[in-house]
């Protein structure tokens, strides 16, 4: 018997990849904060911003200064609240992206010629930073939910387009020959073997999307930025500077970036619990 191919999905299940993930950051955890104890006393305290000194900056806040500021980010609902904000910004974001770059990939996979009129604006989506995209989207959209949703939304759409595009266009021919000889229609074709065969390569696209979303809501919550909101929170402490709002900032975009990538391999492996997998 031939070996089993492994997939983008395949090996470790969820629970290893948990827990190699948690050993991860926690090795992490520990040699920043080694480093920290070694930069107390040694890091400047005092930098220069271009115009001005600005005093008492704590460059590698130790961990009781990180506490001290998550419990005050906590106790006043400024972190719960951004929280809750840039996740709903994300999951919309991702949710319109995510369809209409699988329905378009479909489409492009299945028929030539809108693969020809779709690849340019691919291309020029693809290659351009988000941050380009950024006034652009202003004077399109405004300076409301809108602009920021959807700016998230085309970072995850040209993901997904091209994961959608290549999970049909990687259909073996012999499979839709076969059923065409067998009498299937175009459309039970598509639903029994085109559309099953694509789905790893479409649940590997919506995963990087959700990762990109994440990187571009910082990005987007610069347009009309305010509370309550994780890039703004980020943006105000780079202004003042707050190190240790920084590094809880960065320290719980990572970790939604790691839950919402565990959820979305749980998703996976709900959906497709027919594929052989390896051990």
């Amino acid at each position: 018997m031939p070996p089993k191919k492994d997939n983008f999905f395949s090996g470790p299940g969820i629970r290893t990849r948990t827990a190699r993930a948690l050993l991860s950051v926690g090795a992490l955890a520990v040699v920043y904060g080694i480093a920290s104890e070694i930069g107390r006393g040694r890091l400047p305290d005092r930098i220069w911003l271009g115009t001005h000194y600005v005093e008492n900056v704590q460059l590698l806040p130790p961990y009781p200064s990180l506490a001290e500021e998550t419990t005050f980010l906590l106790e006043s609902g400024i972190l719960t609240s951004s929280i809750a904000v840039s996740a709903g910004r994300v999951l919309l974001g991702l949710l319109l992206g995510g369809a209409f770059g699988i329905l378009l990939g479909i489409a492009t996979g299945r028929a030539t010629r809108a693969e020809y009129l779709a690849d340019p604006w691919v291309t020029f989506f693809r290659f351009t930073p988000a941050l380009a995209l950024l006034p652009l989207f202003v004077l399109w959209f405004g300076y409301g939910e809108g602009s920021k949703v959807l700016l998230i939304a085309t970072s995850v759409a040209v993901v997904t387009i091209l994961g959608a595009h290549q999970g049909v266009r990687s259909v073996p021919r012999v499979y839709l020959d076969a059923a065409a000889a067998l009498g299937a229609s175009p459309g039970l074709a598509f639903r029994k073997i085109v559309l099953p065969a694509a789905l790893p390569h479409i649940f590997a696209s919506l995963r990087i999307g959700l990762g990109l979303a994440w990187v571009t809501i910082v990005v987007a919550e610069l347009i009309d930025a305010r509370m309550p909101s994780l890039g703004y929170l980020l943006t105000l402490a780079g202004a003042y500077p707050r190190v240790p709002t920084m590094v809880v900032g960065i320290a719980t975009i990572g970790a939604l970036v790691l839950a919402f990538d565990l959820l979305a391999l749980w998703v996976h492996a709900r959906a497709t619990r027919w594929m052989r997998r390896t051990a």
